[in-house]
């Protein structure tokens, strides 16, 4: 009898396996090999959670990858000599943007590219030892894939869409077979982007000004990152709660930088290298054009088509701003009153924007900007290539589609030389990717912290 005063059990069968199962009240739970199999390999694939799992196996195959690259597929020369011998003439004491040139070419690309080369040039020894230079871009390419991805976990990104940023060839060969200057500049974004997200997570507005000069960086190395200024200068605007003064503070920190780094040129050169290094009417070759092969060569030079991409542009951003990147249509009436009262916060700071929206409105500023971009080469492929693992989520395509589409958009930039076919299907599958995100957003963009 236990103490209770009831009677124990006698019955010698309840403590009998029970055959084809667990042990009767013993609470283990019944084994299925292949669901629990199944369940792992679902959650390896789609929980954010198992990030931390796939994330330093990525970076660890990625950085064998990259030796390997290096060590069996030959170096290719395009621009980095040109860079030397513009890096050579300056040197020399020419500071006259307009008489600085390589064998590519006049030198086009603000003063932060001249900094980053002079460094790149002493590292090097010019042309001597290239495979220093490789291992720096290594390094560089490795720091990037990092810092994305921890804006990934930021937006909750699915482990199967971050894998897809490792998967581009034509990418690994623009860094560590091309040493193109636009990863630099693509360092310098991913950074500003991931303070504008540790902003919008920790409400800290401090961020804001350190991201305007990771920003600031990124505009003076090449000018393709100014496709971010008005998602930038917006998720300012939000993340400060509606401060005009301190959004218009951070637009001066961008601006100032220009002028600083360029000090050298300005001196007794100025109008011609804001004349070379922001040339914003500078033709391109049509042969390397991967995005407009689809349009005769006279159509492509033409100013109206020009203008026609250019209203294209702002007509989808402003279209995107009042529905997308506002949290709501209140946002813009009060938005206004920041031109009556700039040290106000109008929109308040109890409901800031959530790391996702504020991703959105970076990241999608950038890739309306790319697909009406007058011309993309090659190594453009690096402005938004990271973005797209983000953009596919936001989208809502499947796997079952979203692994066809990245392989047809791979496609599209390992097709040689340019042609119509992959450049009609690039602008299709991206303008398709757009839309998809546009109208998905609603439900897959929380836009504030507190729905977040």
């Amino acid at each position: 009898m236990s103490s209770s005063g009831q009677v124990a059990s006698s019955d010698p069968s309840k403590d009998l396996d029970v055959p084809g199962g667990s042990k009767q009240g013993s609470g283990e739970p019944e084994i299925n090999i292949l669901k629990d199999l199944k369940d792992a390999i679902n959650y390896l694939i789609f929980n954010p959670e198992a990030n931390h799992i796939i994330m330093p196996v990525v970076v660890v195959i990625e950085l064998l990858a990259l030796k390997w690259i290096v060590t069996h597929v030959e170096y290719t020369e395009i621009d980095y000599k040109a860079y030397m011998e513009q890096i050579w003439t300056i040197q020399a004491g020419e500071t006259d943007y307009s008489a600085i040139e390589g064998s590519t070419g006049p030198l086009v690309y603000p003063a932060g590219h001249v900094w980053i080369y002079e460094a790149l040039e002493h590292a090097t020894s010019g042309m001597d030892n290239l495979k220093a230079g490789q291992t720096i871009f290594q390094c560089l390419y490795v720091a990037t894939l990092a810092l994305q991805m921890i804006c990934y976990v930021l937006v909750q990104l699915p482990p199967w869409c971050v894998v897809l940023a490792s998967l581009s060839k034509r990418l690994h060969s623009i860094y560590v077979l091309r040493l193109f200057n636009d990863c630099f500049t693509t360092f310098f974004v991913v950074s500003t982007v991931l303070l504008l997200l540790l902003s919008a997570r920790l409400r800290r507005r401090s961020l804001c000004l350190l991201a305007s000069f990771t920003y600031a960086m990124a505009v003076s190395v090449k000018m393709n990152a100014l496709l971010y200024l008005p998602g930038f200068l917006l998720s300012i605007f939000q993340l400060t709660g509606g401060h005009f003064a301190q959004t218009v503070a951070c637009l001066v920190v961008v601006c100032g930088w220009q002028i600083f780094v360029a000090m050298p040129f300005l001196q007794e050169h100025t109008a011609e290298y804001w004349a070379a290094a922001f040339d914003f009417k500078r033709q391109f070759m049509y042969r390397w054009s991967v995005n407009w092969q689809f349009v005769d060569e006279e159509v492509f030079q033409d100013k109206w088509f020009h203008r026609t991409l250019l209203a294209s542009h702002i007509v989808i951003l402003v279209l995107f701003a009042i529905t997308r990147f506002f949290q709501r249509p209140i946002e813009i009436q009060r938005s206004l009153r920041a031109l009556r009262h700039p040290f106000t916060s109008v929109l308040g700071l109890e409901n800031r924007p959530s790391p996702t929206h504020i991703a959105y409105t970076l990241l999608m500023s950038n890739f309306v900007g790319v697909i009406f971009a007058r011309s993309l080469h090659y190594q453009f492929l690096s402005w938004y290539h990271w973005t797209l693992p983000v953009i596919i989520h936001w989208s809502g395509l499947p796997l079952a589609l979203a692994v066809p589409w990245y392989l047809l958009h791979e496609y599209c930039w390992n097709s040689y030389p340019p042609n119509p076919t992959s450049s009609m299907l690039l602008f299709a599958l991206n303008t398709i990717l757009l839309i998809l995100a546009f109208w998905a957003a609603q439900v897959r963009v929380p836009r504030s912290k507190k729905e977040q």
